[in-house]
């Protein structure tokens, strides 16, 4: 008996035309190519306020802060080797929900919040504590919401995954796209 591997169906010219462009490569909304010169503070107002109120809305918080850059990677996003500008960063952010939750029309559900980055577990625990209270304070999260981190293993603590898991945290991601140590080491992982 002989066993073939399935075979892919190969893209079409077609397909290659069709989808063969840049995107964004995260799941904010709007995205960063909706963000131009031509969007202004009152463009961002009136999108907020069009949010129908029964609808939970989905979070995401960016954490642009690496202990070290992976070679292949495109997010916004720098290395750095000590707190201070993460502490500065996220005093900014709190300041900035402030003007979110005044610009809202209503108290919004939420049914997700995802931290990405960066490299989210460079907060320090007592900031994602407050961000995530200071987010639970201005939406109503859903029964059973996602809340997701992406994590960097080699500077994840079992301090900040206890932070994590007591804020909620009920999903974590990896971005690796193998876990060859060769392979890792060339990336610079």
């Amino acid at each position: 008996m002989t066993v073939l591997a399935p075979t892919r169906p190969r893209p079409t010219p077609e397909l290659i035309a069709k989808y063969d462009g840049r995107a964004p490569r995260y799941t904010s909304y709007p995205t960063a190519v909706q963000f131009t010169p031509q969007v202004q503070e009152d463009t961002y107002r009136t999108w907020l306020e069009a949010l129908p109120a029964g609808d939970a809305v989905s979070l995401y918080v960016h954490v642009p802060f690496c202990s070290r850059l992976c070679w292949y990677c495109g997010c916004n996003t720098r290395a750095v080797n000590r707190h201070e500008p993460i502490g500065e960063y996220v005093r900014y952010l709190l300041r900035e929900m402030g003007m979110l939750e005044a610009a809202l029309p209503t108290k919004l559900g939420a049914s997700a919040l995802h931290f990405g980055g960066g490299t989210p577990n460079m907060l320090a625990i007592e900031e994602l504590d407050a961000i995530v209270a200071e987010l639970r304070r201005m939406f109503d999260f859903e029964d059973g919401a996602e809340i997701a981190a992406e994590l960097d293993p080699a500077s994840l603590t079992r301090d900040w995954v206890l932070a994590a898991g007591r804020n909620g945290l009920n999903r974590a991601s990896l971005g690796v796209q193998t876990l060859d140590p060769k392979v890792q080491e060339a990336v610079n992982r």
